[in-house]
Formats: C-alpha cells, sequence, structure tokens
C-alpha cells in the first residue's frame, strides 16, 4: 500500500548511477520523477537493490543516500535519507571545494613540473 508522499514529485529524466558495498557495485538507473524527499527510479529487473544505497546524478553534482522504499519490476521508489532541494544539491558545495582544492592542487603540480623541466634542461648543458 502507497503512503502519501512527503512532497510533490516533478517529473525528469536524469541518468544516475546506483553506488553500493562501499561503491564497489555500481550499476545505472534513470530518474524519472525527483522531490526533495525522494525519487523514482526506473532500474533494470534483472538489478537487485539493496535496502540502502547512493543515487549519483551527474547532471545536478549530487549523491544522495537513499532508503529503498518499494519496488515492482523495473521500478522503484526511493526516500532521501536527509531531505534535498532537487534542483540545488546539498552536495554542491561540497563538489565546488574539491573542485577548488583539485585545481590547486593541479596549479601546484604544474608549477613542479616546470621546476623540474627546467632544473633537467640545465643539467643536460
Amino acid at each position: 500500500m502507497f503512503k502519501e508522499r512527503q512532497s510533490a514529485r516533478s517529473r525528469s529524466l536524469l541518468k544516475a548511477t546506483v553506488r553500493f558495498y562501499n561503491r564497489n557495485l555500481t550499476f545505472d538507473c534513470i530518474v524519472r520523477n525527483i522531490s526533495p524527499t525522494g525519487a523514482r527510479l526506473d532500474v533494470d529487473a534483472a538489478y537487485v537493490l539493496p535496502n540502502e544505497f547512493e543515487l549519483d546524478i551527474p547532471q545536478r553534482s549530487a549523491v544522495y543516500p537513499c532508503e529503498l522504499m518499494w519496488r515492482h519490476e523495473s521500478a522503484a521508489g526511493v526516500r532521501f535519507k536527509q531531505n534535498v532541494d532537487p534542483g540545488v544539491s546539498h552536495y554542491s558545495e561540497m563538489a565546488k571545494a574539491r573542485i577548488n582544492a583539485l585545481e590547486r592542487e593541479n596549479s601546484t603540480l604544474r608549477l613542479e613540473i616546470t621546476r623540474l623541466t627546467q632544473l633537467l634542461q640545465s643539467t643536460d648543458r
């Protein structure tokens, strides 16, 4: 029996990845609708969904911790463990910080490559 949803869902067509067992197992799915509290997924009927997993939606730069609420053939309903705004992920700030850190690291490594290249060229003379 379906319970009342906590919030209205918006139609979507988002490619996503289900990740579980410490991200060692993954498979693709489609998010058909989404809300701040959950989503409906299209998942190949051959795949077994665990009770808890992560839903990675690259188009939103977001990873949602999920709980499986129901499953019928290739459709599955999930509840997000934390309420989120489906338009702006609460992970977006974390993703931005990670990107900034990687850009700084990349810049540092480029400087080190330049320094080592110059050092190598000076020893070849």
